[in-house]
């Protein structure tokens, strides 16, 4: 599609919705991922219970809504240099294609994990709906238990992730033979020597 400046009135209606006021002018892989970007975080806010994720709704909000303005405020022939490319590349980024190739069991196993979460949900549903009212705490606890799971995993994978980042961290420095208290007190023992 042919970007274009429209009218900057219509732009600026267009830019109060992430992602909108790019697509309004032509930017149609932009506008996508920004509005796809602003959704997955609100998902995952929801989804999760983390009401301080959305907090990036937030900036990715103003970011969309001064990107869409800046745009229309630039000359014809500045306009016209504007690149209309995805917001994130994500196998250019974090190496996706090797990441999953790397831990193709971990992210297996996630998949796995989060296949259960929905079966374990749509069972609970089912079971509330179905039992008799004497039974309905069992469904009432499946559906709890069902709810806060993907933040426990995803608690989980966080913390997992922080220790193998501390470890990968000694693994190196063993590796190269230098003890980690040495390294840290090398730049205080320099700074001795030229005194």
């Amino acid at each position: 599609m042919k970007t274009k400046k429209k009218n900057r009135f219509f732009t600026f209606c267009m830019s109060c919705i992430p992602g909108a006021g790019e697509m309004y002018m032509g930017f149609m892989k932009t506008g996508v991922s920004l509005m796809i970007l602003f959704a997955l975080t609100i998902i995952f806010a929801v989804s999760l219970h983390q009401g301080t994720i959305a907090v990036f709704c937030v900036v990715e909000w103003f970011y969309s809504f001064f990107h869409a303005n800046h745009l229309a405020s630039l000359d014809d022939e500045e306009f016209a240099q504007v690149e209309d490319k995805y917001l994130l590349k994500l196998d250019e980024v974090i190496g996706m294609k090797d990441f999953i190739e790397k831990y193709h069991k971990w992210v297996a196993y996630g998949l796995i994990l989060i296949g259960i979460s929905f079966l374990w949900n749509t069972t609970a549903e089912f079971l509330y709906n179905v039992l008799p009212n004497p039974f309905m705490s069992l469904a009432k606890l499946m559906w709890r238990v069902g709810d806060y799971m993907p933040s426990i995993l995803v608690g989980i994978g966080v913390i997992f992730i922080g220790i193998r980042m501390i470890m990968g961290k000694k693994e190196r420095t063993d590796k190269i033979g230098i003890p980690e208290k040495e390294i840290i007190d090398m730049p205080s023992d320099s700074g001795k020597q030229e005194e």
